[in-house]
């Protein structure tokens, strides 16, 4: 017959086995988990965040933002005049919303308005708030 503290033994041993088994586990868990986010890393390496993509580029009434020959957005005005830009369409491709690039579209097109000499009516409703918002714009902006 087996003493109590020979029972505790065995199941302590039991329990022991039981810990180390759970141990390898966690660890190969650790070890695959560190491969995965090594390979996620890898994977987006080289990603640009959405405000730091495109090259905008003058194309008749319009600038266009392009990102590897793609087209990723627009902002198009039409002349009023000799000393006029009327911004009537901003588009920016859904996959790069949320970024900056309308922003950078509508920031290009005062720069020229403002090297050419000209003003700006902005009929186009993101063109309009923004216009309305910032202060920088006033120096382009033509209120009818």
């Amino acid at each position: 017959m087996s003493s109590p503290i020979e029972g505790i033994k065995k199941e302590m041993d039991s329990m022991k086995g039981h810990i180390d088994s759970i141990k390898s586990d966690v660890q190969d868990t650790i070890g695959s988990v560190k491969d995965t986010v090594t390979e996620a890393k890898d994977t987006f390496k080289g990603w640009k965040k959405k405000d730091e993509v495109g090259v905008i580029h003058k194309e008749g009434h319009a600038f266009v933002m392009r990102e590897n020959s793609e087209q990723i957005g627009e902002i198009t005005f039409m002349p009023d005049g000799e000393n006029t830009w009327v911004l009537n369409h901003t588009y920016v491709s859904p996959a790069y919303r949320g970024g900056d690039i309308a922003r950078r579209l509508l920031n290009r097109v005062v720069e020229a308005a403002r090297e050419e000499g000209k003003k700006i009516v902005p009929v186009c409703s993101y063109a309009l708030v923004q216009f309305k918002r910032n202060a920088e714009y006033e120096d382009v902006w033509r209120k009818s």
